[in-house]
Order: structure tokens, then sequence, then C-alpha cells
């Protein structure tokens, strides 16, 4: 039971790092204009920082216009200034109670930045991974001492924990490949 409660937890916990990896890169531009380019983007309001997506609806009109409208106008100010201090480098054009976004085509000096900003992000999340199989292999290593598992259990523990770091490592590698090629041919 013991061992598949750290194989188990700790395949969760990669899970979830995969899962946030996609979230944050999510974000990152490309020319196809995409919700998830300022959902996330903290608003201050209201006393508070919320989500842009808790605020207004969000969409998307083609070629390249993102379309906020807030639900209260009186916080169109405080989206604004959010838009124009986010890392996007675009400027919010209000039109009434609706703020657009134009998305002018990258450059290729802006591709590469957000390519390194890509990689970055990747090896923040492997960081990650590596600060929890440390935390598992130390539980694994402190239940052997307590005499909780037998040395070959370590071993096939220790083992399964290096398999699914390989594998997880080997999903933000892909993850980031198709990204990096959604940047380039954008």
């Amino acid at each position: 039971m013991i061992k598949n409660n750290f194989l188990q937890l700790f395949e969760e916990q990669t899970q979830s790092l995969i899962n946030q990896f996609k979230e944050e890169i999510s974000s990152l531009r490309t020319n196809r204009p995409s919700t998830a380019l300022v959902e996330n983007l903290k608003i201050d309001c209201y006393n508070a920082q919320s989500p842009l997506k808790h605020l207004a609806s969000i969409s998307i009109t083609l070629p390249n216009i993102i379309i906020i409208e807030p639900w209260d106008i009186s916080i169109v100010p405080n989206v604004r200034k959010a838009l124009e201090t986010s890392s996007l480098g675009l400027t919010p054009q209000i039109e009434g109670k609706q703020i657009k976004l134009f998305l002018p085509p990258l450059t290729r000096e802006r591709k590469e930045n957000l390519i390194k900003l890509l990689n970055s992000q990747k090896e923040d999340t492997r960081v990650k991974l590596r600060k929890i199989r440390e935390e598992v292999v130390a539980e694994i290593k402190k239940s052997f001492e307590e005499k909780n598992i037998s040395e070959d259990e370590k071993f096939r523990l220790l083992e399964e924990v290096q398999k699914l770091v390989e594998k997880t490592n080997k999903s933000l590698e892909e993850i980031t490949q198709a990204k990096e090629q959604e940047i380039l041919e954008s």
C-alpha cells in the first residue's frame, strides 16, 4: 500500500506540473488570437486582484482582434492599465465599453524573445520537478530506514520515480517543441 502511495502521489504531482506548464505557455502569443492570452491577466479592482475572465467577456474577431467587454464599465481603466503593463506588448483601444487588442504580426526579434521565455518557463518547471522528486526520494529512503519497505522495494520505487521523471521531461520537451513551432510559423 505504501509503495503505490509514493508513486501515485508523485504521478499526480507531475501531471499537475505538466498542466500548469501548459496553462502558463498558453498565454504566450502567436499570430493566432486566443482568449488564453488575456484571460488570466490579474486586474486590480474592488480592492482585490482578479483574473480578467472573472470580470469580462472575452471574444475573438478574426483575423487578429481580441475583444474584451467588462461587465462593469467602471473597471475599463483598470483593465486597460493591466493590459498596457502586461508582457503582451499590445496597446488596447477603447471603443465605448469594449476594449480591443489588435495583434500585429510578430517580428523575428519578438519570436526569438518568446522562444527564450518559453524555454525559461520549461526550465522553471523542470526545477519544480526535481524538487518534487527529491522530496519523494527522501520519503522513500525514510520509509526504508524505518523498516516500512525492503531494500529491493526501495530500489524498485527509486527506479519507478526516475522513469516518471524521464517521462515527464519528455512530455515537457514535446509540448515546448510544439509551442515553439507554433511561434515560428506565426
